[in-house]
């Protein structure tokens, strides 16, 4: 039954395959969106099915991305139903046969029709907390936006409605053919990961602020397949 915490997903937007690890409930979702940067948006344009990838953010109970003012992206998006996906990809799964080799992952898949959003401040605001989603910090030191910038955008946002989520965050299944086969098995993980700041050799005049020079990403997932691990029970001691 739907309840505040759940998603209330039409079955035709429910996950079919392996539905064990499917999850409809607001935290996973949001998690899992909250980790990302880049989505993918999927839209019918001139009869044919186009998909562009897109930087976006989450606020409350919306998705939101921008475009310029004119274009197909956003005559499209506007007009019709869309499909946006988002997935972190956690690592390499390597089992016993060809067949028992997978990756970890986790994503989301929204379906819905966006809204435009118009008001001026609105739009400010959300270009704010875009920018504060990138790198927490980085908003009070920029140069203020203009007017002219905010009316030079387009900005829709997909109601979080029509969510599902999947993760794999496992180990390799169970070989039931040759369970002996001498061969390595386990999980090389993956992660995105940041560098140190590069300061810009000829525009930069500022040392390196706390907030660039600390940021280290906003994925802070811990894969549950770990928790019994003798590595984490070693850093834990």
């Amino acid at each position: 039954m739907p309840d505040s915490e759940h998603f209330d997903t039409r079955p035709e937007h429910r996950v079919k395959r392996i539905a064990e690890r499917a999850a409809y409930d607001h935290g996973s979702v949001n998690a899992i969106l909250d980790a990302g940067y880049f989505c993918h948006i999927g839209f019918v344009a001139d009869g044919k099915p186009v998909v562009i990838p897109m930087t976006y953010w989450r606020d409350n109970d919306y998705l939101y991305f921008h475009s310029a003012n004119k274009g197909r992206f956003a005559d499209a998006c506007a007009s019709s139903e869309i499909c946006i996906t988002v997935t972190h990809f956690d690592g390499l799964v390597l089992g016993h046969s060809a067949m028992n080799h997978s990756y970890n992952y986790r994503s989301v898949v929204m379906h819905g029709r966006p809204e435009m959003v118009r008001d001026h401040d609105a739009k400010t605001a959300a270009m704010r907390a875009f920018v504060e989603h990138v790198i927490p910090g980085r908003w009070e030191l920029l140069r203020p936006i203009k007017d002219n910038e905010i009316k030079a955008i387009t900005l829709l946002r997909l109601k979080l409605d029509q969510v599902s989520a999947k993760v794999r965050d496992e180990w390799p299944d169970e070989e039931t053919e040759d369970p002996d086969w001498p061969v390595w098995v386990g999980v090389l993980p993956a992660a995105t990961a940041f560098a140190p700041a590069l300061p810009d050799p000829t525009r930069n005049h500022q040392p390196t602020p706390d907030h660039v020079r600390r940021h280290r990403g906003r994925d802070q997932h811990q894969p549950s397949y770990l928790a019994d691990h003798p590595s984490a029970k070693q850093s834990g001691s």
